[in-house]
């Protein structure tokens, strides 16, 4: 309420000052709603104005700025932590506390942290925090090839190790059905579904990619992936693919699970993800730089050195190599042992991964 009708008012007066835009609610709201939220509420008020004005200078028919969602930022100076319960003021001393669990109490007890401004909306409380971070030395090094249904790892000792991705994709899949079968004729009825089923899928996945991922780094090894991006241009409409095959690569987490590696890593080892350019990766051979074949189930021949190569392997060497060569490594080859499939480009194939290897590397899939 605050925040609108300051952005109200900073458009009919014309007000770019966030203290001239104080002036002019603080008086309003501070004899019935506490003075340290009325400036909260003004300042963010000034942030939406600033973005609102930039942006109506490139388009000007850019619609006037309108807060849906009712929230509360509180910063660090005017809430306390304590026994298990966070304070917030509501008044000159007269308080209200929140309940919080263990997970957040152990973590928010831990020494060096400095707390930031929580944001406290309708159902979620969020409690940002910063800590230093101890550089270590990474104990080896770890390429990455990153595909829709599994993540094919490779190290500097020629291990392979194959992180099974399908469960998400499934877990799409599934819930792209079910919401596929609500007919009902009240469109209100049908967000209100479609946002509570997207909600628990959501929760899925990120719990999917949180254990994957500190699996992933748990290692210390330095990590190399690569550098994926424009994509999604490749799956548009019209770009010949049908509605599924595009769901299917559309919904791929790739950037949700490489944030995830990369503050894992910085918050565990102290260094975060290192990133290749990834144009022929899959295409050239990791032994000799040369161009491959394709062969049957996901194999790769190479003319030149006359060897045979899983495609999703050959990758993550290639991707290691360049990651050994930026960080000015000497770089080795490794020669492959392992076999698996890759879900990107052809689905049919991703029944091929090695389940000896799935299940060694993953037991609780």
């Amino acid at each position: 309420m605050i925040v609108n009708e300051s952005i109200r008012l900073g458009l009919e007066h014309n007000v770019t000052s966030k203290f001239m835009l104080q002036s002019l609610i603080y008086h309003r709201f501070s004899k019935e709603i506490y003075s340290a939220y009325v400036i909260t509420a003004v300042f963010k008020a000034s942030e939406i104005l600033k973005r609102y004005r930039k942006a109506k200078r490139k388009n000007p028919d850019t619609k006037k700025p309108f807060m849906r969602k009712k929230m509360l930022v509180v910063d660090n100076q005017r809430y306390r932590i304590t026994h298990s319960r966070l304070r917030l003021p509501v008044s000159p001393r007269q308080f209200v506390y929140i309940p919080l669990n263990h997970h957040v109490c152990e973590v928010l007890s831990r020494p060096g942290l400095k707390l930031g401004s929580i944001t406290l909306n309708e159902n979620k409380l969020c409690i940002p925090y910063s800590r230093g971070i101890l550089r270590k030395d990474p104990c080896g090094y770890l390429g990455i090839d990153m595909n829709l249904e599994n993540a094919t790892c490779f190290d500097e000792h020629g291990n392979t190790t194959v992180v099974d991705m399908s469960h998400i994709v499934y877990t799409k899949m599934k819930y792209r059905e079910v919401l596929s079968h609500f007919n009902r004729n009240d469109s209100r009825i049908q967000g209100k579904l479609k946002r509570k089923y997207g909600q628990k899928q959501k929760n899925r996945q990120d719990t999917y990619l949180h254990q994957r991922s500190k699996k992933i780094t748990s290692s210390g090894r330095q990590i190399i992936m690569e550098k994926l991006s424009g994509i999604q241009k490749k799956y548009r409409r019209g770009n010949g693919q049908g509605p599924k095959l595009r769901f299917r690569l559309n919904s791929w987490a790739r950037f949700k699970l490489q944030s995830m590696i990369d503050y894992k890593s910085i918050e565990a080892n102290g260094f975060g993800v290192k990133f290749v350019q990834p144009h022929g990766t899959s295409a050239r051979c990791a032994k000799c730089g040369k161009r491959l074949i394709p062969e049957e189930r996901r194999k790769m021949w190479c003319i030149s050195c006359r060897h045979i190569v899983d495609r999703d392997i050959n990758a993550s060497m290639n991707i290691l190599a360049r990651g050994l060569e930026m960080l000015g490594v000497m770089s080795a080859r490794f020669e492959p042992d392992a076999v698996q499939g890759e879900a990107v480009k052809q689905f049919k194939d991703a029944e091929q991964i090695a389940p000896s290897l799935l299940a060694r590397n993953n037991p609780s899939s």
